[in-house]
């Protein structure tokens, strides 16, 4: 026989729901056979599924199935009094009244004591179990054989991620129940509108896609919480926050400023900018309306790219060059040295820009590479002192002429660099020196009586 609901209709929205109302009827009926009724409680509408779990003729085995969905359904299924005065003791009546939330109290402290670990995590989800009986299952829990662990006793962690779920539980035993370190556990802690919000902030600080879904699923997240969540990379999460009841305006403009839309305040820029994720202050850092003291902060942060984005901002000032020089010079002391040429490479393209100043230029020199100082070497914003100073540089002897050439074209070393230079120069046989020569001759600054020396160029 083919399922009902398996068919597919596409005359019109009114036979679909006139086809419903069959299947609902089927569910219902008494007289309903018990293939059709295994068929409907696979059917994909809960009412249906709720109208066999109440119907007598449904079989015990498929109850059982139904129980966890429609605990109260089950019990209040006339052939259930039937099977509890039959057999009381048995699995099917045990678990269906530990489930149920019309179970007295009572008779759930006396389920609580059976050593069977479905029974137990039936209580422990059980909304209407006593918060006392919920402590007294963290304090003492049950130990149950393991047959795939040599015969050994275990505490079954799914006991305590129910008691995490009940809406019973209390801040404080969902504070100790955090203390297991159980991520499986913790997620379901997360799930709790009552989780205190401690709890929340601290598992919302997390690097855990799942456990951030679970939290913005949670309908008490505070908006403190949600404005965390909503500068996730994962859409599915922002997508949720979105969507929450707390969800304030500034998790709205948060969501906006990751999505790439337009109208991010500066007063939002300077937030993200302390932001724990470097996704996010990454995208602050090249955000062409952040303003310079902001991007002074991000030259110093300690994410490897954020200082990058933030030196090639439109808006980056020469107090971000210099924060940014500091931040070259430090990476490339503490990396190997198969990694310094990246910041190396760096160096050299922040020696070119035309705002470089001479702080920077004094720090990047701290990185003693030959590349580096013969871009500062031939840099118009490197001071006449420090050019002065560089002659005095010992570059690798195979372009050792050429670092001199490279001092003796720059139009600001002064007179005193240029007769170091020649000197320097003179004295190397190379097929260069030549060339050298003639750049200190043909020099603006190089004094009269050196010129007379050099005066056949």
């Amino acid at each position: 026989m083919s399922l009902y609901f398996g068919k597919t209709y596409s005359i019109s929205i009114k036979i679909f729901t006139i086809l419903d109302d069959n299947d609902f009827a089927l569910a219902s009926a008494v007289d309903t056979s018990v293939v059709v009724l295994e068929e409907l409680s696979l059917h994909p509408q809960p009412e249906v599924r709720e109208a066999v779990a109440r119907n007598p003729n449904t079989p015990t085995e498929v109850l059982l199935k139904l129980g966890k969905e429609f605990p109260d359904a089950i019990t209040a299924n006339p052939i259930f009094n039937l099977l509890l005065l039959e057999n009381p003791e048995s699995h099917f009546v045990r678990l269906s009244l530990a489930r149920s939330t019309t179970t007295s109290e009572s008779a759930i402290a006396q389920l609580s004591k059976i050593e069977d670990e479905e029974i137990l995590c039936a209580v422990a989800r059980n909304p209407k179990t006593p918060l006392e009986l919920l402590e007294q299952l963290v304090e003492s829990p049950p130990a149950f054989y393991d047959r795939d662990n040599d015969g050994q006793y275990k505490v079954d962690n799914r006991l305590f991620i129910a008691i995490a779920r009940n809406p019973n539980t209390s801040e404080s035993l969902l504070l100790k129940l955090a203390e297991s370190g159980i991520s499986n556990i913790e997620m379901a802690i997360a799930e709790n509108p009552k989780t205190p919000l401690s709890l929340l902030n601290k598992f919302a600080n997390w690097r855990d896609f799942s456990m951030h879904k679970t939290i913005a699923r949670n309908p008490q997240a505070p908006s403190a919480i949600l404005e965390k969540l909503a500068g996730e990379n994962e859409k599915e999460i922002r997508d949720l926050v979105k969507n929450h009841p707390n969800v304030s305006e500034t998790a709205i403009a948060i969501i906006n400023f990751i999505e790439g839309k337009p109208g991010t305040s500066i007063d939002l820029l300077e937030q993200l900018a302390s932001d724990r994720r470097a996704s996010v202050r990454r995208l602050v850092a090249a955000h062409p309306s952040t303003p310079a003291k902001v991007l002074e902060k991000l030259a110093q942060d300690t994410d490897e790219y954020v200082p990058f984005k933030a030196v090639n901002n439109p808006n980056a000032t020469s107090t971000v060059l210099e924060f940014f020089a500091e931040f070259l010079v430090k990476q490339h002391q503490l990396v190997s040295r198969s990694n310094q040429a990246m910041y190396e490479r760096s160096a050299v393209q922040l020696v070119r820009r035309s705002d470089i100043t001479p702080k920077v230029l004094e720090n990047l020199l701290q990185i003693n590479k030959y590349d580096v100082v013969s871009a500062i070497a031939s840099s118009l914003k490197t001071p006449p002192t420090m050019l002065i100073a560089l002659t005095d540089y010992q570059a690798p002897s195979s372009v050792q002429i050429h670092f001199l050439i490279t001092l003796a074209k720059n139009p600001n070393t002064p007179s005193e660099g240029l007769e170091k230079l020649y000197l320097k120069i003179n004295q190397m046989r190379h097929p260069n020196t030549m060339d050298g020569l003639r750049a200190i001759a043909t020099h603006p600054n190089t004094p009269v009586h050196l010129r007379a020396q050099l005066f056949f160029f």
